[in-house]
């Protein structure tokens, strides 16, 4: 290869699945991303333990193992020799928007803007969240959840439910909704009837015409001395029956998530007001669920246009966001499109898979303005954390421990851990177990390891098909290199379920049930976790100058398995840095050393 550095433009996908690029791309409805991989080259990536997108995206752009560079959620790696601090040293900066907060960038020049948030309350940058107003909140009837799919089972659910859901009150012939801020007094938005179909929408001084189904434009909103922008959709109006449900967009200040505000302002002020939610979940038996691809269109828009202006205008090396609208559709729709599923059903397969393939066309349009607007020397790599698979059964991890005298129970079931042998921690990703150093000495270490690879191998539940184990798979911290996993970090034991098992908790305490929710994952199952219609595998996609046209690596046993963080020592081969520090491998055989 030349000395001359490419750009890289990387448009991280949250859960795309491998087979259904495959499936759409043969249908003919992505062809900006089958151009992209017909004329690149492409390979599948094998996610780590836990195949959730914190860890594997940290390693896809450290080009770091796990060991390396897992240190957990929201606690980025410093001082590995990772990706972007070659790039730091180098004198090459990087911008990361919209990206897992566990990986932050490094350089005084770099750029970070809206991470993604995970941890509890709203992000510093929401001003309101976004909402669903309506005179009428008892047509969204709130069924008690019967069991958690996520981790940790008390917070992150399999299912991106949304509570935001905020009454309209009427007085004499006009509404009243009230935008409810993070921080200030609510803000009323006054409704007032034009005509049987349409009324006018008041805030402040600004006021908007609205039919149904009719967005308003961005209006300037302030709260607490900070300034945002909002803007509504009208999803329902019957004035001789007083009914009136509302859309209002998520509000943010750019500055309160970035490390250079300035630069964040300018890019709102181009590119219009960034959201990194939407009001509705991707869901089609969510009323209004179609909003979630009109906004997510938005969102990935503003994302596609910052990247080039950060690349080609601002003189940044590397841009690297992650969408998640894709994910949300697998979560709520893939169960009824597999036919392994137990929730599949043929007459319904068709509805929901066509919710998945609408958000892989929105993604595809981008990936059309993206090779109609990238300069030659930038290199687009469309990629994936993982896939996903259908639910079976839930596993409650720490009742099974329980069961094995390693963890100590409150009355509803979390662990006490300062009486527990055994625990696991929340930023870890769940398939961790540590042995409790202030419980357990020393030399009763190895023996209570023994005793959690007890509990954890001869897990089972009894199914139609005979008995089926709950884990996959589980190793001795000291036996876990050849996982990708070692350090000072890591857990004692490390495990991951068996395919079609999914951490949980369910009401009646049960430590494995079958669940009784539709629903898909990826974080908890082990990593090679396949059907004939998905898989747990990720994805990456590279196209441009210093790429090989139409090569595809093989992804097997036999040939060859590719890993998260090659695609970030890649990375660094095509930014000319050295690769020394990486645990990944470049990808040598999608690089055209003539054409780089």
């Amino acid at each position: 290869m030349t000395n001359r550095a490419k750009k890289i433009l990387l448009l991280g996908v949250d859960g795309l699945i491998p087979e259904l690029v495959e499936r759409f791309c043969a249908e003919g409805v992505l062809p900006n991303i089958r151009r992209l991989r017909d004329e690149g080259g492409h390979t599948r990536l094998l996610p780590y333990i836990s195949t959730w997108g914190d860890t594997n995206f940290v390693a896809f752009l450290t080009g770091q193992a796990p060991g390396t560079s897992w240190v957990g959620q929201r606690m980025p790696p410093r001082g590995t020799g990772h990706l972007l601090e070659l790039m730091r040293e180098a004198g090459q900066r990087a911008a990361l928007v919209h990206f897992p907060e566990s990986l932050v960038p490094v350089g005084d020049e770099d750029f970070c803007f809206a991470p993604f948030w995970s941890a509890g309350g709203p992000a510093p940058m929401e001003l309101a969240p976004a909402c669903l107003h309506s005179t009428h909140l008892n047509q969204w009837s709130e069924t008690p959840q019967a069991e958690a799919l996520g981790w940790p089972p008390s917070g992150t659910l399999a299912h991106h439910h949304k509570h935001n859901r905020f009454a309209i009150e009427r007085s004499g012939d006009a509404y009243y909704a009230l935008i409810p801020f993070n921080r200030g007094e609510p803000l009323a938005v006054t409704l007032t009837p034009r005509d049987a179909t349409r009324l006018t929408l008041g805030l402040g001084d600004r006021q908007a015409g609205l039919g149904v189904g009719d967005w308003s434009e961005w209006l300037p909103v302030s709260a607490a001395g900070e300034n945002g922008y909002v803007r509504f959709k009208l999803l329902a109006f019957d004035a001789a029956e007083g009914r009136l449900d509302l859309l209002q967009s998520q509000i943010t200040v750019p500055g309160k998530s970035s490390n250079r505000p300035a630069l964040a302002e300018r890019l709102t002020q181009r590119h219009g007001p960034f959201i990194s939610k939407w009001a509705v979940s991707a869901d089609p038996d969510i009323r209004y669920f179609e909003t979630s691809f009109e906004e997510g269109h938005h969102q990935l828009t503003w994302l596609v246009d910052s990247a080039l202006t950060l690349l080609d205008e601002e003189d940044f090396q590397l841009f690297a966001t992650v969408f998640r609208l894709n994910d949300e559709t697998h979560h709520t729709c893939l169960a009824y499109c597999d036919p392994e599923s137990a929730f599949y059903s043929p007459a319904e397969q068709a509805r929901y898979l066509e919710v998945i393939r609408r958000s892989y066309r929105i993604l595809d349009d981008a990936v059309g303005r993206l090779l109609a607007g990238r300069r030659d020397d930038t290199v687009i790599v469309l990629a994936s954390d993982h896939g996903d698979v259908p639910n079976r059964y839930l596993c409650d991890i720490h009742r099974r421990l329980a069961e094995f005298d390693l963890c100590s129970l409150d009355a509803q079931g979390r662990p006490i851990v300062e009486r527990s042998r055994a625990f696991l921690k929340d930023e870890r990703g769940g398939l961790e177990i540590f042995v409790n150093r202030d419980v357990v000495d020393a030399a009763e270490v190895d023996r209570v390891q023994t005793r959690i690879l007890k509990a954890l191998t001869t897990w089972y539940v009894d199914t139609a098909e005979g008995e089926c184990n709950a884990v996959a798979l589980a190793v001795k911290k000291q036996d876990a290199s050849v996982l990708g996993y070692w350090g000072e970090h890591m857990g004692d034991v490390l495990f991951a379920y068996a395919p079609g098992f999914v951490w949980g908790t369910n009401r009646r305490g049960d430590s494995v049930a079958p669940v009784t929710s539709a629903g898909a994952n990826h974080g908890p199952q082990v990593p090679t976790a396949s059907t004939a219609f998905a898989s747990n595998h990720g994805l990456a996609i590279f196209h441009g100058e210093g790429i090989r046209a139409d090569v595809q690596l093989p992804f097997d046993t036999a040939t060859g398995i590719q890993r998260m963080d090659d695609a970030g020592a890649t990375f660094a081969e095509l930014l000319r840095l050295d690769t020394a520090s990486l645990d990944g491998k470049p990808l040598a055989a999608l690089l055209d050393r003539a054409r780089g």
